[in-house]
C-alpha cells in the first residue's frame, strides 16, 4: 500500500458503514483506503469536531456543573506524573 504524503505508519481500525453508503465507496482494492483517509482529513481539518452542545435541559444542567467542576480537578497528569502518583499512593499502602 502507498502512503499518503506524511504518513510513516498505519493503524488498522474497523468500522461499520450503512450499506447505502458501502455502495457508494470505491471497491476494495481500488482506492477505498485512499479515498476514507482522505475524507477523514477534510472532516478533521474543518476544526468543528469541539462544535457539540447538550440540547436537553438536563444535558445542559450537566455541561454547567462539569464547567463548574473543571476548577476543582486537577490539571491531568503526563506519564511522569501519573508515575509519580503511582509510587507516592504504594509507598501509603505498603
Amino acid at each position: 500500500m502507498v502512503l499518503p504524503s506524511g504518513m510513516t505508519s498505519t493503524k488498522l481500525i474497523s468500522v461499520k458503514v450503512p450499506k447505502r453508503l458501502l455502495r457508494l465507496l470505491p471497491a476494495a482494492g481500488k482506492g477505498r483506503s485512499r479515498f476514507v483517509i482522505a475524507a477523514l482529513e477534510e472532516k478533521i481539518s474543518r476544526g468543528n469536531l469541539d462544535s457539540w452542545a447538550p440540547k436537553t435541559k438536563r444535558g445542559q444542567r450537566l455541561a454547567e456543573l462539569l464547567q463548574k467542576g473543571q476548577l476543582e480537578r486537577a490539571p491531568g497528569l503526563d506519564s511522569e506524573g501519573i508515575a509519580r502518583e503511582l509510587t507516592e499512593r504504594r509507598g501509603r499502602y505498603h
